[in-house]
């Protein structure tokens, strides 16, 4: 593969199918470890269809042009839009107040400040995260039994200045069959305490186009209030039991013409295992499994538009605007105070199935 986006090569993971088309499975993960390991794509073996994308991701060949770092891209922002974006050292967004420095924001966290970039000209809210630009330090894939593994280290420091203490941020992948186990961890190499918190943003794709049969699980009856005029949360969180904003239906609720987009909270643990949501696409016959390993992440982001054939379902660490007066105090919202030396560990797994087959966790 030519240079992709952020200077580096894209890594693809791979494997041999296994069960001569009479089952799904996935077949490789493509990653962009110039642009924060960006799960640029995914792909299935899908009987009948062949290998099919997960992933609502351009052409690998296209990436640079998108991801190119400037105009809309700035500070790394079309990594939102795109395949699955890390985001550390916050997930979602956060507010904060203009700078002497154009295009920064600051905001206070015990009484130390803190800065990102906006997300656009005389906005008050910020991207996603500071990692959506930064290339990799060290890049190293191995071989598993029956796929492939990959491990990208970012020495980000303070983040250019911009956060309490300097960081070191570990993106590890495995792929096998049916699963892609995704495990991202922090430590603070620094001397004094940082906040933090991690997520994902992954934008799952449906094949067929039949949004309207698609089904969506997540497992929650309850979603962050959210200000109908500023968009940033009232620091309540309601109750959408019997509602449209409902999604807990065992075995989903179908799509239909519905447009879906709130941060699902006190998240339901199944009688076996912990809180799973599920995309399933039935014209293709199978089933994505997003799934929790860690107990830190609290809240599943949903944003599935009315006319897309998409559906984001994102597991957090923290809520929107962490920092925001309207949390008692960021830990409230999620996020952990990282002290010199600790650890944060962030873990999710991906997981396909054909429709019919229950979700096996660990």
């Amino acid at each position: 593969m030519p240079t992709g986006p952020g200077g580096q090569d894209p890594i693809r993971l791979s494997r041999s199918a296994t069960s001569i088309g009479k089952g799904v499975e996935l077949i490789s993960a493509t990653f962009l470890p110039g642009r924060g390991m960006n799960v640029f794509q995914i792909t299935a073996l899908i009987p009948g269809h062949g290998e099919v994308s997960l992933l609502v991701s351009p052409l690998l060949a296209s990436a640079s042009d998108v991801l190119n770092g400037q105009d809309d891209d700035a500070n790394g922002s079309a990594s939102t839009g795109l395949g699955g974006a890390v985001l550390v050292p916050w997930a979602q967004r956060l507010s904060g107040t203009s700078t002497s420095t154009q295009g920064t924001l600051s905001a206070n966290w015990n009484g130390k400040r803190l800065s990102f970039p906006a997300e656009n000209a005389g906005s008050n809210m910020s991207v996603e995260g500071l990692l959506l630009s930064r290339a990799a330090d060290s890049v190293k894939s191995d071989v598993l039994p029956d796929g492939q593994s990959v491990v990208a280290v970012f020495h980000t420091g303070d983040f250019g200045g911009n956060w309490l203490s300097t960081i070191d941020v570990t993106v590890e992948a495995q792929l096998t069959a049916h699963d892609l186990d995704l495990t991202v961890t922090a430590h603070n190499t620094g001397q004094q305490p940082a906040p933090f918190g991690m997520g994902w943003h992954p934008f799952f794709a449906i094949p067929s186009g039949d949004r309207a049969n698609a089904l969506l699980s997540v497992p929650s009856q309850t979603i962050m209030e959210v200000n109908k005029q500023s968009g940033k949360p009232t620091g309540r969180m309601v109750s959408v039991a019997g509602k449209d904003g409902d999604l807990s239906k065992a075995g989903g609720t179908k799509l239909a013409a519905t447009a879906f987009g709130a941060t699902y909270t006190s998240l339901l643990s199944g009688v076996a295992s912990g809180p799973v949501a599920e995309l399933s696409d039935p014209s293709y016959n199978y089933r994505l499994s997003v799934i929790p390993l860690t107990p830190d992440i609290t809240s599943m982001r949903v944003i599935a538009p009315a006319d897309k054939p998409w559906v984001s379902i994102g597991p957090n660490t923290n809520l929107d605007d962490p920092f925001g007066p309207e949390w008692d105090s960021p830990e409230n919202a999620g996020m952990t105070t990282l002290a010199p030396g600790a650890t944060m560990r962030w873990k999710v797994r991906l997981e396909i199935s054909q429709l019919g087959a229950s979700t096996v966790m660990p």
